[in-house]
């Protein structure tokens, strides 16, 4: 009995080695299918960007035969499990999304991959200009540009034909709007958000740049004692006087639904927060906006730009199919997408040459000419605790319990003492 075994044995082992040496049928494999690649993506949690996040990587999974995993991280929490999972050698991510405030902090950390390892010249050079030198360093991209978003002036159509107003494309025009519309009992001449935290900041910063100012001269030192900057620290106390009571408390969302519930005739938004304006469902004044860019007296506009970047790990094991993911959801197709279902805006330069999306999303037309000046939000190392106490003097400028010109000496001399560290 055990010998018939052994016998059986040996016939299927010598008819395996026949077969092998005779080859395999034609159209079959000898060796056995590939596991399919995957990659892990780190980005933050909530809906409807989350959801339309995924439903791009079940596409790109589709066109390409890559598994997409999205580890979706709330956001308060994103950056601590990111720099946790970077600095073990875990190799848990392939693909970040990147906050700008984190962005140096990765790139000299050796976390992130030159774009110039997975794009072409011919690639990087769709993006907007501007956008993509926010993620260069040293000559090096780090990181493909998403989610974009600049402060832009909305105001109503219907409001300013009424009291027969002219565009308010100047510091000038808005503040002469604002004193034509003054004293109205349904809505206040304009809104716009006066919370620290970096609301304000943001907002005095899109001033700033739009005046030809920044908070550091060329040579990286503190700038707050030109003229540039202390005319916007005017330009803000003169706007606070039109007001509605309580802005000092309102951040950009806020800010956003007082525009649509009616209560302002202008107001100073986020591009994103556009969206809110024109929902028939539940904006009171949609389709009564017009939008353009921050424009001083200088006639240039300008805005603090809020975005993130894609950006591939270094030394990740999948690192083309990683550099093929952050191409593909960058691109301008994918980033439409975004907009239809997320309000989000795009970086690339096609993206905002698409006249029926523009037609579409009137907000976008302001955004492009507003993204030919911006500056990213500042990143150095003392940043938050200068701009703590640029909130608090800026605040205080517009309650009217400081001059300007007091606040500017302030803000410049706390960033000579941080500077000097």
């Amino acid at each position: 009995m055990k010998r018939r075994k052994l016998s059986l044995v040996t016939t299927l082992l010598a008819l395996a080695c026949l077969t092998t040496a005779c080859g395999t049928p034609s159209g079959e494999s000898s060796s056995p299918a590939k596991d399919t690649e995957e990659i892990v993506v780190s980005t933050w949690a909530g809906d409807p960007f989350e959801s339309a996040w995924k439903e791009k990587a079940k596409e790109f999974e589709e066109q390409t035969g890559i598994s997409v995993v999205i580890d979706a991280v709330p956001w308060e929490n994103l950056r601590e499990k990111t720099v946790l999972e970077l600095a073990s050698g875990t190799g848990a991510y392939d693909v970040l999304y990147v906050h700008p405030s984190w962005f140096d902090e990765f790139v000299n950390a050796g976390y992130l991959m030159p774009a110039s390892e997975y794009a072409s010249e011919e690639e990087l050079d769709a993006f907007v200009p501007n956008l993509l030198a926010d993620y260069s360093r040293d000559g090096e991209v780090y990181g493909l540009p998403d989610f974009v978003g600049s402060q832009v002036l909305a105001y109503r159509t219907d409001i300013f034909e009424e009291y027969q107003l002219d565009v308010p494309d100047s510091w000038s025009d808005i503040l002469t709007a604002c004193e034509a519309l003054a004293g109205n009992p349904e809505f206040a001449p304009i809104t716009f958000p006066g919370k620290k935290g970096g609301t304000l900041a943001s907002l005095y910063g899109a001033f700033l740049v739009s005046n030809g100012g920044w908070y550091l001269n060329d040579q990286g030192e503190p700038a707050m004692d030109t003229p540039e900057a202390l005319e916007a620290i005017v330009m803000l106390q003169k706007l606070a006087q039109y007001q509605l009571p309580g802005y000092l408390n309102v951040h950009w969302d806020e800010n956003g639904q007082i525009a649509a519930n009616g209560k302002a005739a202008m107001a100073i938004i986020m591009s994103v927060n556009a969206a809110w304006l024109e929902d028939a469902e539940s904006s009171a004044t949609a389709g009564k906006w017009a939008y353009i860019p921050l424009y001083s007296d200088k006639g240039t506009p300008g805005g603090i730009v809020d975005n993130y970047c894609w950006s591939v790990v270094e030394g990740s094991e999948h690192a083309q199919a990683a550099g093929d993911f952050v191409k593909f959801i960058t691109g301008t197709e994918c980033q439409t997408y975004f907009t239809e279902t997320s309000s989000t805006c795009g970086a690339t330069q096609a993206y905002y040459e698409n006249k029926a999306l523009i037609d579409a999303q009137p907000v976008l037309g302001a955004l492009q000419k507003t993204l030919t000046n911006t500056k990213p939000a500042p990143t150095w190392s003392s940043w938050n605790a200068d701009k703590e106490v640029l909130e608090v003097q800026l605040q205080g400028v517009m309650s009217g319990s400081l001059a300007p010109e007091e606040a500017a000496e302030a803000i410049q001399a706390q960033m000579l003492t941080s500077f000097s560290k």
